[in-house]
């Protein structure tokens, strides 16, 4: 029987809708312009939006543009003359000196796949590479090509030299795939060249990651209204909110990027244990902390728990928050940002 496959690739955000509203009518002394200076390219393999609220601000966001060409070319394992795609070509066979940037998101991921205890595990390439979710030919992988890549999706076979910069994958055929870390740092790092350059009100969302720099453009004291997408309909339908200033929302979801196959879905969030797609009730997480890299890593970690064990792992580290969306249309969320969150659909139930 022919195999009917749809693939579906969420270029902007299904998980957080950011809500942009006018300002106030009365005196800023941030120098607000009266309407965002605005840019939206495809990089990273998704749309990268940036909205500046700074008046003669548009050298700032070219400057921010660069800087993410720039790192999606040193971490994109799909490109071949990467940094990232080096160090796989190498693997088991030499150490690869990598720039600065790339060893520090490198350690980080490893720190958090660490700490999570594989929960989130960088060297999942060769499974991410079989699977093909976001690509045309995304297919459920041969079990037995499967199988004979779960030996190598194993971080502790990375081996980081810090004197000489270098990255080793001990393993023949492994493969380090950071792009659950990297847009993150790379979000960061277009907020803090924004900054750099004086801008002080801003939003980036690089498909999802999304750095809001300073208060909303109500007033100095009002934080951004960040809308939660309603997973179960069209993207800008939004079930909640939340007030966010000066922080990062990192989402995730099952229908983030996804494709059909014999009438089943299959999403890109892969249980490095098994090979497969993570199999829970999470329909969507939203994780708040001070930077997008940390928050990126986290979400995956948190969704491969669960709603209970992610809750627990959440509310035990300081400065990073959580909203589960599950399948049954109940929100969960960690203790500190609780009375934060609001739900304006009534279909929805904000859990205990």
């Amino acid at each position: 029987m022919k195999k009917h496959k749809k693939i579906t690739l969420t270029l902007m955000s299904l998980t957080v809708l950011l809500l942009i509203l006018t300002a106030c009518a009365k005196e800023n002394p941030r120098d607000l312009a009266d309407e965002p200076i605005e840019r939206t390219e495809f990089l990273l393999g998704t749309i990268a939006n940036i909205k500046v609220y700074n008046e003669n601000s548009e050298d700032a966001l070219d400057k921010a543009f660069e800087r993410v060409t720039q790192l999606d070319d040193w971490f994109a394992m799909q490109k071949e003359d990467s940094e990232i795609s080096e160090v796989n070509r190498q693997a088991g066979i030499a150490p690869v000196e990598v720039s600065e940037e790339v060893f520090h998101v490198m350690e980080r991921a490893l720190y958090y796949a660490e700490e999570s205890e594989g929960a989130f595990d960088p060297t999942i390439g060769a499974m991410t590479s079989l699977w093909n979710i976001g690509q045309e030919n995304a297919a459920v992988p041969d079990e037995d090509k499967l199988n004979d890549v779960l030996d190598v999706v194993d971080y502790s076979l990375v081996e980081l030299d810090e004197e000489k910069q270098t990255i080793f994958l001990k393993e023949e055929g492994m493969k380090v795939d950071l792009g659950g870390i990297a847009k993150g740092y790379i979000t960061d790092e277009a907020a803090r060249i924004l900054k750099k350059e004086g801008v002080n009100t801003a939003i980036i969302d690089l498909g999802g990651d999304i750095v809001v720099v300073g208060n909303s453009t109500r007033g100095e004291t009002e934080p951004w209204r960040v809308g939660i997408q309603d997973p179960f309909t069209e993207r800008g339908e939004i079930m909640g909110l939340v007030e966010l200033a000066d922080s990062a929302i990192v989402t995730s979801g099952i229908y983030e990027r996804n494709f059909e196959e014999d009438g089943k879905s299959y999403h890109h969030l892969l249980d490095p244990e098994t090979g497969y797609p993570f199999d829970n009730n999470i329909s969507g997480i939203s994780i708040i902390a001070d930077n997008a890299m940390d928050g990126d890593a986290i979400a995956t970690a948190a969704f491969a728990m669960g709603v209970e064990k992610g809750l627990t792992y959440i509310n035990e580290m300081a400065g990073v928050d959580i909203i589960y969306v599950t399948k049954d249309r109940k929100v969960y969320t960690s203790e500190n940002i609780s009375e934060k969150v609001s739900i304006s659909d009534d279909s929805f139930e904000k859990a205990e």
